[in-house]
């Protein structure tokens, strides 16, 4: 495990203490494979983070700009933690086509196929994600 993808379920796992996600992220921490997420993950984790830490639904979240914020002030060392960590990968003009023609070929979710399809154009061939979804893609390897 040269480079790695990291699914949102896998980050949001590991802040949340989970013992599995904490093993499956070690090689990227201590330097032994190159982490990388990209602009969805980032959303996805931040966006999942700031209700986590509000204790709101997403549509109150929304109402209450000041809550966000000060939700987003508590969200430091994860930010930092993902800045460090992973590299992010540009989902461009490319990647979205090849995502459409994914979500076409093997029936994935808008997200999940910007994921499958950044993967590609980029050449990384394992993702780290408890998604099952992405077994459908025979160009991923999945862990675990």
């Amino acid at each position: 495990m040269n480079l790695v993808f990291t699914d949102t379920n896998v980050i949001i796992r590991y802040f949340a203490g989970d013992e599995t996600s904490r093993r499956l992220l070690e090689p990227i921490i201590y330097g032994d494979a190159t982490g990388y997420i990209n602009n969805v993950v980032f959303s996805e984790v931040i966006f999942i983070l700031l209700k986590i830490s509000a204790g709101m639904k997403a549509y109150e979240l929304k109402k209450d700009p000041e809550r966000v914020k000060a939700s987003l002030r508590s969200l430091n060392d994860q930010l930092r933690f993902l800045r460090e960590y992973f590299t992010e990968l540009e989902v461009n003009e490319k990647v979205k086509q090849t995502a459409i023609e994914i979500m076409n070929e093997h029936g994935l979710l808008p997200n999940d196929a910007l994921i499958a399809s950044t993967c590609k154009h980029y050449g990384v061939d394992a993702i780290l994600t408890f998604d099952e979804d992405f077994r459908r893609i025979p160009w991923l390897k999945i862990i675990p």
